[in-house]
């Protein structure tokens, strides 16, 4: 590998081109986060448990977000620099990098919350039970909730949905909005 290679791999990762550095049987190599989930790459940071627990959450906020490999795109924007990484939550000065811990325990929250009120994690609630657990976290009124501040956690997971659903060429053609790349990619992601 050469130095030429490492900087374009740094400027594909920090232009936003969609493909991101994935470890996958110790080589890096260059996925979308929809790839590395189809794939099944290896979690670096999120346990699998956290992992299914987040794309189960996101994927109820937007639907499609669990497939679009959003528990992917998490896990590898934490093993990054919290400064480089693409994750909303470095622009809230509350939340103190490393964003794993932020992560973690928004996760132990919602499922600790889920399993309290309606004795299941979120993922095999009815569609009723998690609308309801949804707005109870999104409003801060959830009971006994031990993370970061609710609606903080909605809205960064949100964020994070957003960005593996739509911030894809194919994502601005669902919305019918041109894309407009500074440097459009050689290839279909």
């Amino acid at each position: 590998m050469t130095p030429d290679d490492i900087n374009r791999r740094k400027f594909v990762r920090n232009t936003g081109l969609g493909a991101l550095s994935f470890n996958v049987a110790g080589i890096s190599t260059l996925l979308t986060p929809r790839a590395a989930y189809s794939k099944g790459v290896d979690l670096q940071q999120l346990s699998a448990e956290e992992a299914g627990h987040l794309a189960d959450f996101a994927n109820h906020l937007l639907p499609g977000a669990g497939a679009a490999g959003v528990s992917q795109f998490v896990d590898q924007q934490l093993s990054i620099d919290p400064q480089e990484c693409l994750l909303m939550c470095k622009y809230f000065p509350d939340i103190k990098a490393p964003f794993l811990n932020f992560y973690r325990n928004g996760i132990a929250a919602l499922t600790s919350t889920s399993l309290e009120k309606f004795k299941q994690p979120f993922g095999q609630l009815s569609d009723e039970q998690k609308d309801a657990h949804t707005n109870a976290i999104w409003r801060g009124e959830v009971v006994n909730w031990q993370g970061p501040p609710p609606p903080l956690f909605y809205m960064i997971v949100r964020s994070d949905a957003v960005d593996v659903v739509y911030g894809t060429k194919e994502g601005f053609d669902k919305l019918n909005v041109p894309y407009m790349a500074h440097i459009m990619p050689e290839e279909k992601w």
